[in-house]
């Protein structure tokens, strides 16, 4: 079963406090996105980035205006190996 997203919380520092739908919590940082630009460049914006993120209504994916678009499974991977480094 993929991983859903049951809450979220974006934080004017550019992460994303996660809480998954088996209770376990992360934190997603999205500066490296920002810092490529393109379609991530909005996201600069401490106001936009925490006052315009959407989860999507299954808990598969966080969005933002403009079709910017994470994908919980990426986001669940990333938490992990960020997990397993710290170890």
């Amino acid at each position: 079963m993929s991983p859903r997203i049951a809450k979220a919380e974006p934080r004017p520092d550019f992460t994303v406090a996660i809480e998954w739908t088996d209770g376990s919590r992360s934190v997603a940082d999205f500066k490296p996105w920002i810092a490529k630009g393109g379609v991530f460049a909005p996201l600069g914006d401490p106001t936009l980035f925490t006052m315009t993120m959407k989860i999507d209504w299954r808990g598969y994916s966080l969005g933002w205006p403009g079709d910017v678009e994470f994908s919980a499974q990426g986001l669940w991977d990333d938490a992990r190996q960020a997990r397993t480094a710290a170890e």
